[in-house]
C-alpha cells in the first residue's frame, strides 16, 4: 500500500524545509504528499457519487411532494361541492360536515407543502454548493501535477549553473508546498460541509418534520369534537330516515302487486298448450340483440344472445365476466304486439326485454326459444335426457319421482285438486309445495336446498334422501314438541302465517322434543349403527355434527369408513349438513382421502358433488388423486380426474339398495335395467314401501 503522510507530519517537514533547506528530507517525502493526494481524490470520487444519489432522491421527494398537493387541492374541491351541494339541499349537519374536512385536509395539506418547500430549500441548496466545490477543488491537484511535469521537462532539457539548479528546485519545493497547503486546507473545508454542516442541514429538516407532525395533530385534535358529534348524528340520520322507510315500503308493496299480477297472467303455468314456435327454425340460434338496461335510463345495449338445450345465455359487456344463463322452464316468451321487433323474456323474479333488427328475426328468435323451452319441457316430463345415457338410470330416476310426486294418501296443498307437492329439499329429503318452496329459499341454502321436480333434471345421487327420510320421518322429528295441530297452517292459511310457522320450524327448531342427556358418544353411536332417525334427531338438536370423535375423526369420516350401499343416505346427509367436509384426521385425511383409502367409490362422488376440496393434502403430501393412483382404485382415480378437469357432473347416479329386504336383489345393471323397463309397475310398488310417506310438506 502507497504511503501516506499526515498533516500534521506534512507541517513539521515543511518547517524544517523552511529553517534549514541543505539538511531537510522534504524532497524524499514529495512522493508520500501525491500519494495522500490521490488517496484522497478517490474518497472525495465516492463521496461525490453519494451525494448526487442524495440530491437526487430529495429533488424526486419534492417534486411528488407538490403533485400530491395538488392532487390534495382537487380532493379539498370535490369535498367543497359535496357539502355546498348538501346545503342547497337543506342538509345542514351534512353540509357542515363536509366542509369541515375541506377545512382541516386544506390546513394540513399546507403543512404539507411547507414541509416539500423546507426539504428543498434546506438540503438541496446546500448539497448543490458542496458538489461545486468539490469540483473545483479537484482542478488545484490537476493544477499542481501539471505544473510538477512541465518544470520537470525544463530542468531536463536546460542545463544551467549548479547554483542555478539549486536554485530552482527550492522553488519548486516552495511552490509544492504552498499549492499542497492550499489543497489540504480544501479539503478539510469540505470535509466540514459534507459532514457537520450536511448534518446540521438534516437537523433543521427533522425540526421542520417534527413541526408539521405537531401542528397536523394539533389541527386533528381541535377537529375531534366536531366529529365525534357529526358520527353520532350521522349515525341517527341513516337510522331514522322516514323517507326511506316509506320509499322501502312502496317498494315492497310494488313488488308484491308486480307478482300478483304475473301469477294472475301466468294461465296454467308451464302447459303443453303454451304458444307453439314455428318448427323449421330449430331449438338452436346464436346472435345479436339490443337489451333494454333496468338502470333508470333505460337504454338498449347490444349483446351476443345464444339459445341452446332449453337456455338463454346472455353476454356481459365485459369479457371476462361470464354470461348470463337462463333456463328457459322458468320463462315465458312474449311477443309485443305494438312492436313487432321486440319481445319480452318474463322469468321468476324480473322481464327483460329484447329488441331484433327487424319483424321477421324477430319472429324467428321467439320461434327458437319457443321450441327450445318445449324441447326442455318434453325432456323433463319423460323425454331423452342427455346426460343419463343409461336408460335404466333414465326410468329409475322417472320412476322415483312419480312415485315421490303421486303417492296414494298424499295430501293435496289447498283448494286446487292436482296441486300436489312438485319441489324437493335436496339436504333435508322432504317434499313442499310451490308456496312453501319460496320460503325455504329465502332460509337460505344452510337451511334447505330447494329443486324442482318437474322442472330440474334430477338423478339418483339428489333423490337419495328424499328416498331414504321422507316427511313423515322428518316431522316426526321437527315437530315431536308441536302443542297442537292448531299451529301448523292450513291449506287456506296466508304466507306470513306460512312463512311464521317454516322460520319457527326450521330456522329456531322451536318444536323439536329435545332429550335431557348430553352424551357425546351419541353421535359415534347413530353413525356406527348406521342409524340416520338418531342423527336426524342429533342435527334437529343443534348437535355439533363436525366434532372430531376420536384421532380427530368426525362423524363423516366415520360414515365414509363404514359406508354400505344401505347407509350412503348418512354419508350423504352429513355431507350436505354437517359441515365438516375439509375438517382432519391426526394424520391430516380429510373424507375425500378416506372415501379412496377404504375404496369407498359412491361417497366418493357424494363428496364430489358437495364440492369438496380436490386440493387438499394430508400429513404424507398426499392429494386423494395421488393416493388413488397409488392403490390403483381405478375408478376412483377416473372420477377425479374428472372433477379435477371440471367435467364431473354433479347429477350423478349412486348405487343404492333401493329395493327393501323382502325383495330380491340382482346381480348386474342388466337385470336391473330389465326390471325396470318391464315391471315398470313392480318398481312403483316397491318405491311405495320402501318410502314413508309425507305428513305435511311443510
Amino acid at each position: 500500500m502507497p504511503e501516506r503522510i499526515s498533516i500534521s507530519d506534512f507541517v513539521v517537514l515543511t518547517n524544517e524545509d523552511l529553517s534549514s533547506p541543505g539538511t531537510s528530507s522534504f524532497q524524499s517525502k514529495m512522493s508520500d504528499c501525491r500519494n495522500t493526494v490521490s488517496t484522497v481524490e478517490e474518497s472525495l470520487e465516492m463521496d461525490h457519487t453519494t451525494l448526487q444519489r442524495m440530491k437526487k432522491m430529495i429533488k424526486a421527494i419534492h417534486t411528488s411532494g407538490l403533485s400530491h398537493v395538488d392532487i390534495k387541492e382537487q380532493y379539498i374541491e370535490v369535498l367543497e361541492n359535496l357539502g355546498n351541494s348538501h346545503l342547497t339541499q337543506d342538509n345542514n349537519e351534512v353540509s357542515t360536515g363536509f366542509l369541515n374536512l375541506a377545512v382541516f385536509t386544506r390546513e394540513v395539506t399546507a403543512l404539507f407543502k411547507n414541509l416539500v418547500q423546507n426539504l428543498n430549500n434546506i438540503m438541496a441548496f446546500p448539497l448543490e454548493n458542496v458538489l461545486k466545490s468539490e469540483l473545483r477543488d479537484s482542478r488545484l491537484v490537476r493544477k499542481l501535477e501539471k505544473e510538477r511535469k512541465e518544470k520537470t521537462r525544463q530542468l531536463g532539457l536546460i542545463r544551467t549553473e549548479g547554483s542555478d539548479g539549486g536554485e530552482d528546485m527550492e522553488r519548486e519545493r516552495r511552490t509544492f508546498q504552498l499549492q499542497m497547503c492550499e489543497y489540504l486546507l480544501k479539503i478539510q473545508e469540505l470535509k466540514v460541509r459534507q459532514g457537520p454542516d450536511l448534518l446540521q442541514s438534516l437537523i433543521k429538516y427533522f425540526q421542520a418534520q417534527l413541526s408539521f407532525f405537531q401542528d397536523g395533530l394539533k389541527a386533528a385534535e381541535n377537529l375531534a369534537p366536531f366529529i365525534e358529534k357529526l358520527a353520532a348524528s350521522v349515525h341517527t340520520v341513516i337510522t331514522a330516515d322516514e323517507e326511506v322507510k316509506q320509499l322501502t315500503q312502496l317498494r315492497d308493496s310494488l313488488r308484491l302487486l308486480l307478482q300478483v299480477e304475473g301469477k294472475e297472467n301466468s294461465g296454467n303455468g308451464y302447459s303443453i298448450h303454451q304458444p307453439q314456435g314455428n318448427k323449421k327454425y330449430g331449438t338452436e340460434k346464436s346472435g345479436f340483440l339490443l337489451k333494454k338496461s333496468d338502470g333508470i335510463r333505460k337504454v338498449w345495449q347490444k349483446r351476443k344472445c345464444g339459445v341452446k338445450f332449453g337456455c338463454l345465455t346472455i353476454s356481459h359487456s365485459t369479457i371476462n365476466r361470464p354470461p348470463a344463463k337462463l333456463n328457459l322452464l322458468t320463462c315465458q316468451v312474449r311477443p309485443n304486439p305494438e312492436d313487432r321487433r321486440t319481445f319480452d323474456l318474463v322469468t321468476h323474479n324480473r322481464t327483460y326485454h329484447f329488441q331484433a333488427e327487424d319483424e321477421q328475426e324477430c319472429m324467428i328468435w321467439v320461434s327458437v326459444l319457443q321450441n327450445s323451452k318445449e324441447e326442455a319441457l318434453n325432456t323433463a316430463l319423460g323425454g331423452d335426457q342427455l346426460h343419463l345415457q343409461d336408460s335404466g338410470l333414465q326410468e329409475l330416476s322417472r320412476a322415483i319421482i312419480g312415485e315421490l310426486r303421486h303417492m296414494p294418501g298424499q295430501p293435496v296443498i289447498d283448494a286446487v285438486e292436482d296441486n300436489y307437492p312438485t319441489w324437493l329439499s335436496t339436504n333435508l329429503g322432504i317434499l313442499t309445495c310451490i308456496e312453501c318452496s319460496g320460503i325455504h329459499r329465502e332460509l337460505g341454502v344452510h337451511y334447505s336446498r330447494i329443486q324442482s321436480l318437474t322442472l330440474d333434471l334430477l338423478s339418483t345421487s339428489e333423490l337419495l334422501l328424499a328416498v331414504s327420510i321422507g316427511n313423515t320421518r322428518f316431522n316426526d322429528i321437527m315437530e315431536a314438541g308441536l302443542p297442537n295441530d292448531s299451529v301448523k297452517p292450513l291449506p287456506q292459511s296466508d304466507m306470513n302465517a306460512r312463512k311464521e310457522y317454516i322460520v319457527a320450524k326450521y330456522a329456531e327448531r322451536r318444536y323439536v322434543l329435545r332429550r335431557e342427556e348430553t352424551d357425546p358418544a351419541r353421535l359415534y353411536d347413530a353413525v356406527r349403527s348406521r342409524d340416520l332417525t338418531s342423527l336426524l334427531q342429533l342435527y334437529a338438536e343443534g348437535a355439533d355434527l363436525a366434532k372430531p370423535l376420536g384421532i380427530k375423526e368426525t362423524a363423516l369420516h366415520l360414515a365414509v369408513r363404514l359406508e354400505e350401499k344401505s347407509s350412503l343416505a348418512l354419508v350423504d346427509f352429513l355431507c350436505q349438513n354437517s359441515n365438516c367436509l375439509e375438517k382432519r384426521t391426526a394424520e391430516g385425511n380429510t373424507a375425500l382421502h378416506y372415501s379412496v383409502l377404504h375404496h369407498k367409490p359412491e361417497s366418493l362422488k357424494l363428496l364430489l358433488k358437495a364440492k369438496a376440496s380436490l386440493h387438499t393434502v394430508n400429513s404424507a403430501g398426499e392429494t386423494a388423486l395421488d393416493i388413488a393412483r397409488r392403490l390403483q382404485h381405478i375408478q376412483c382415480v377416473d372420477l377425479l380426474e374428472l372433477a379435477q378437469s371440471g367435467k364431473f357432473n354433479s347429477q350423478i347416479h349412486v348405487e343404492f339398495t333401493w329395493e327393501t329386504q323382502s325383495q330380491e336383489f340382482y346381480d348386474s345393471e342388466d337385470d336391473l335395467d330389465e326390471r325396470v323397463n318391464n315391471t315398470h309397475t313392480h318398481l312403483a310398488k316397491l318405491i311405495i314401501d320402501f318410502v314413508p310417506l309425507p305428513k305435511k310438506p311443510l
